[in-house]
């Protein structure tokens, strides 16, 4: 009776200690798991950003077409960019797209923008919305301007969802960012930005940053003395574009002939207008960026029949 009764007492023993071991593994391996989601994709604090790391300022030119972003880090341990994701869906079914970027840049190199978030990063715009542009890489400093070329103005939305990768973790916050399309905008013709008089019937007001084509910028009295060039014995209708080109750049109306100022801009790519009056005449190539005088020529005829339409009153 008394070895039955050991044996039944030694029994239990064992049993408690096998569930009270295997009890003790089931919370360490839950407390890991926790601890690994709460941290990110590492475990070290230190690796971790903030939505508020950076400050963001947004400027927009006056056609809404070109939204310039400079993020710069708000404080010196603040961790280097791994990708910024932007929101367009701010305008129903009139949002702007990624089809509608012509191009995009990061510290004035050109970059690849994609519409895809990869697994693993963190970040989750699609959850969001799918209606977002992503761009993907930066290399180390203090800030990066990032400059987005849309083929047509849109207004300013306040408040679209972005994203920061930085350090092993992904933030969401807001930013300024295209809205609803803009409405056709009403240009001043050549004459108002570039004839006699144009420094006393306000276009200077328009002309505070310059203008500038083929990557070239002039100065309001610098464009006046070429419009006085080319209407005197050096006249070159290739002129007639540029200036055309000039009147709806400057009135900020750009976005409504876009294929035709791409044309235009592209011949004159590098190409001073002042430096190329050469001997009382402008000598201009026949070809340039692609595009040929004739090609120009159509292009400027374009955009004028546009500023004949739509001229402000």
């Amino acid at each position: 009776m008394k070895k039955i009764l050991l044996s039944f007492l030694a029994l239990a023993i064992i049993s408690c200690t096998n569930e009270t071991t295997s009890s003790t593994s089931d919370v360490s391996t839950s407390n890991s798991i926790t601890a690994k989601a709460a941290g990110g994709s590492k475990a070290s604090l230190s690796s971790t950003s903030n939505f508020s790391d950076y400050n963001i300022a947004v400027n927009v030119s006056t056609d809404g077409s070109q939204w310039t972003y400079t993020i710069t880090k708000a404080k010196s341990n603040a961790k280097t960019l791994s990708h910024f994701i932007i929101s367009l869906d701010n305008c129903g079914e009139n949002s702007a797209t990624f089809s509608d970027v012509i191009s995009a840049s990061v510290n004035g190199v050109p970059t690849d923008i994609s519409t895809t978030e990869g697994s693993g990063t963190g970040c989750n715009p699609q959850e969001t919305t799918t209606n977002f542009i992503k761009f993907p890489s930066f290399s180390a400093a203090d800030s990066w301007t990032i400059v987005i070329q849309f083929d047509r103005g849109y207004e300013i939305f306040n408040d679209s969802a972005a994203w920061i990768k930085a350090g092993s973790t992904c933030n969401q916050g807001t930013v300024p960012a295209p809205g609803c399309p803009k409405e056709v905008r009403c240009t001043y013709s050549q004459g108002y930005f570039f004839a006699n008089g144009a420094t006393n019937n306000g276009a200077s007001d328009l002309w505070t940053n310059g203008l500038t084509i083929g990557g070239i910028t002039y100065t309001q009295a610098a464009g006046m003395n070429l419009w006085d060039l080319n209407n005197g014995k050096g006249k070159d209708m290739a002129l007639s574009a540029f200036f055309q080109l000039g009147a709806v750049r400057l009135s900020g109306a750009e976005s409504e002939v876009a294929s035709s100022a791409t044309i235009i801009d592209s011949y004159f790519n590098g190409i001073n207008v002042t430096e190329a009056f050469i001997s009382g005449k402008f000598v201009l190539p026949a070809e340039a960026g692609g595009y040929t005088k004739d090609q120009v020529k159509a292009a400027g005829s374009a955009i004028g029949t546009f500023i004949d339409a739509n001229h402000c009153l």
